[in-house]
């Protein structure tokens, strides 16, 4: 198990959210982005927590006025009937690749919009019944009228509700800024009193267009724990006397084997799985597939028979379809598997009791990131960072392999893909030179500045598909440029529990594109 422990400042800078207005003219591929910087909240740990946001800006130089302006207008104009008469009269073959995802973005804020006039009719029927013996079974209604089962119903109850006791998701319900999952997770994550998840939702609002479910979810629990650290510690506890395991038979002769687990039991566990299964899927002559691999293994481990070397294989069936007896695993034993943890080098001494970093979960309590600290097997990495910016302290090479210390502090600097949205874990991705590395140049190019985590798929989206990345060192910000040319800004993770109660180090400047 790795845990690693930052001394010296942290966050990877704190990039203040922009969302602006986009003025448009001339041809539709040349578009022209104006946005106006948005100061990151002061003192607040929901700021830029797991895998920080995306912002979308548009790439070209502004353009004379044409007869293209009907159409700009469109693709920015707010969601409503207007914008759906407009909408449903484009023919998609006549529009280039630049003004196909604007109108695909037109379509789902739309598509939102339409969902928060149902968030208010539902709302309406939940207020006209309250008191009374009805008020329980108005989810039935909805169940019954929507063709839905009772447990999608209850979705829609709960983002009604939670729309109508908080005004600012159902504003960013109707301007389509976000959909009902994103506003579920808005109302519905954690235990924030309402004064306090307000505010989280207005600290988010800048980026919630761009920011993904699991993002927002991160969010508001980093908000949670960091509010009242005593209550999610009582709240865990409680959680944790309800675990369990359950067997739930489905079709084809298969089953789900599900546990409730603390997140640092599930961590261990599936750390230990997917070793097991990583080892398995690199032996020679291999075919399962990744889970496969982990579905073998997670039996061989349960059942005792995890390293066996025996294939032998065995009748299945009265057919004689032959099988193996048991997940081969190569190699024997498996190795130390590995749980990455970043926390406050205060936390750990207790000092405060700001929210850890559970990789692969996100933020969890002071206590738990302390009791996984007295594991006897843990590995601590000092990491160092500009205690302003939080930029890692760079290491540098000439050669194209980064060293050990180096790959290890970019990997727990960046935490997950750095691509938009993507959160595949960082010790499962590739480390990617931002600017390709050139043999025949004597510079240092294999820096923590030059370096990003991106998993396989984005790697090659960098490679072969088209899209450019750049990295800004001062600040951290990876701004990437599709081939549409639409232009997406990640903000860095905030890997430091303690960026949040940093003082804000300002707007950034106007951004014009």
């Amino acid at each position: 198990m790795s845990l690693m422990a930052r001394s010296v400042g942290a966050v990877a800078g704190v990039i203040s959210p922009v969302r602006g207005s986009a003025r448009r003219s001339g041809r539709a591929p040349e578009l022209w982005w104006e946005s106006a910087a948005v100061p990151a909240s002061v003192g607040s740990v929901a700021v830029d927590t797991v895998g920080a946001g995306t912002v979308a800006e548009r790439s070209a130089e502004p353009m004379p006025a044409s007869a293209d302006a009907p159409l700009h207008a469109l693709l920015d104009a707010p969601p409503g009937p207007e914008a759906a008469r407009g909408l449903a009269a484009l023919d998609p073959a006549d529009l280039d690749d630049l003004s196909l995802v604007e109108a695909l973005a037109a379509w789902e804020r739309l598509a939102a919009w339409a969902q928060a006039g149902s968030a208010r009719m539902l709302a309406e029927s939940l207020e006209r019944t309250r008191g009374s013996s009805r008020h329980e079974f108005v989810v039935d209604e909805v169940a019954a009228r929507l063709g839905l089962s009772r447990a999608a119903a209850e979705q829609h109850v709960t983002v009604a509700h939670g729309a109508h006791a908080l005004p600012e998701v159902a504003d960013a319900l109707a301007e389509g800024a976000v959909d009902r999952r994103k506003a579920e997770a808005l109302v519905a994550t954690g235990r924030l009193p309402d004064d306090r998840r307000r505010e989280v939702v207005r600290e988010l609002r800048p980026e919630l267009e761009h920011l993904t479910v699991r993002q927002i979810r991160d969010r508001l629990r980093r908000a949670e724990i960091a509010a009242d650290p005593e209550g999610a510690a009582e709240r865990h506890e409680s959680a944790r006397r309800a675990r369990h395991v359950t067997l739930e038979p489905v079709d084809d002769a298969m089953a789900y084997l599900t546990a409730y687990l603390p997140a640092d039991d599930a961590a261990r566990a599936f750390a230990r799985i997917d070793d097991q299964a990583r080892r398995a899927r690199s032996g020679a002559g291999e075919a399962r597939g990744l889970g496969e691999c982990r579905a073998d293994a997670m039996v061989g481990l349960l059942t005792g028979t995890a390293g066996s070397t025996d294939s032998t294989d065995v009748p299945d069936d009265a057919r004689g379809r032959a099988v193996p007896s048991s997940p081969v695993v190569p190699g024997g034993a498996p190795g130390t598997a590995r749980v990455h943890v970043t926390v406050a080098a205060s936390t750990l001494l207790g000092t405060d009791d700001l929210p850890a970093i559970l990789a692969g979960h996100g933020p969890i309590p002071a206590a738990m990131a302390r009791t996984l600290a007295t594991d006897p097997d843990a590995v601590w990495q000092r990491i160092l960072t500009d205690p302003v910016t939080g930029v890692l302290t760079d290491t540098s090479s000439r050669s194209y392999r980064p060293g050990r210390a180096l790959r290890a502090a970019v990997v727990a600097r960046d935490a997950t893909c750095r691509f938009p949205g993507c959160q595949v874990p960082a010790r499962y991705a590739d480390l990617d030179h931002i600017e390709p590395f050139d043999p025949a140049d004597d510079r240092a190019q294999t820096t923590g500045d030059n370096l990003h985590v991106l998993c396989r798929t984005h790697h090659r989206a960098k490679t072969v598909g088209g899209w450019d990345v750049v990295r800004d060192p001062h600040s951290g910000v990876t701004t990437w440029t599709s081939p549409s040319g639409r232009r997406y800004r990640r903000s860095p993770h905030p890997a430091d529990p303690a960026a949040g109660s940093r003082a804000d180090p300002g707007p950034d400047p106007p951004a014009r594109c």
